[in-house]
């Protein structure tokens, strides 16, 4: 192997364990934001059932600000949200309150702000 081929290997080596820890963080960040969409889908539909009369279009529903600002830092990760589940923000005309979803996004706490 001439030394132009060696340090070739050697790069390319380099750049496969940089670029797989990117690949994988790129992968669980798309899956937090498929579980983003998906738990404020679920509360937005729970918002519906709550008030029958709604447009789909009239409904809101965030992801709750602090919870994004440590999505969005990386203090909480795929491994955290499938545990503990997301929290959102809803409101509909002049009603507001929030929905906490379980890892699976499925509704398990749906109240609204007096």
């Amino acid at each position: 192997m001439n030394r132009l081929s060696a340090i070739a290997t050697v790069a390319l080596l380099c750049c496969a364990t940089v670029a797989q820890p990117l690949a994988a963080r790129a992968d669980d960040e798309a899956k937090i934001n498929a579980r983003i969409g998906a738990g404020g889908t679920a509360c937005k539909n729970r918002v519906a059932v709550k008030y029958p009369k709604a447009i789909m279009a009239d409904i809101s529903v965030e992801l709750g600000a602090t919870l994004k600002e440590s999505i969005d830092a990386g203090t909480t990760t795929l491994s955290d949200i499938k545990k503990n589940g997301l929290s959102y923000n809803w409101t509909y005309k002049k009603h507001r309150g929030y929905c906490n979803t379980d890892g699976s996004s499925n509704v398990t706490e749906f109240v609204k702000n007096q």
